[in-house]
């Protein structure tokens, strides 16, 4: 009965792994990498932005008003970019005197160059 017991449990935690490996929390994403300098591109890339300097009284609506992206976007998108260049906003209120970065447009690439 133990032998037929451990070989369940020795088929169980086989099959749990095999699981974890080809669709859990490890992405085999990170095992392919895609094209070499191209996948390094991809991370290197960022939206077109401007920085502005806060005033008493602005903002994140107001700032969007007085400077509108180059291309249609929703405020929700706009506002999940303004988030990734402005990380350290995301529970804080503006300050006055704050460089803060404002996206114009959705992803460019920087010197890479496709």
């Amino acid at each position: 009965m133990r032998a037929f017991l451990l070989t369940v449990a020795i088929v169980l935690i086989a099959f749990v792994v095999k699981v974890d490996l080809t669709e859990g929390t490890l992405s085999l994403a990170a095992f392919y990498p895609k094209d070499g300098q191209n996948a390094l591109c991809e991370d290197q890339r960022e939206p077109a932005y401007i920085t502005v300097q806060t005033i008493q009284g602005d903002t994140i609506h107001s700032l969007f008003a007085l400077h509108p992206a180059k291309m249609p976007m929703t405020f929700p998108e706009r506002l999940e970019l303004f988030y990734q260049l402005n990380p350290h906003l995301q529970l804080q209120a503006l300050v006055p005197g704050e460089n803060i970065k404002l996206p114009l447009s959705f992803e460019i690439e920087n010197a890479c160059g496709k």
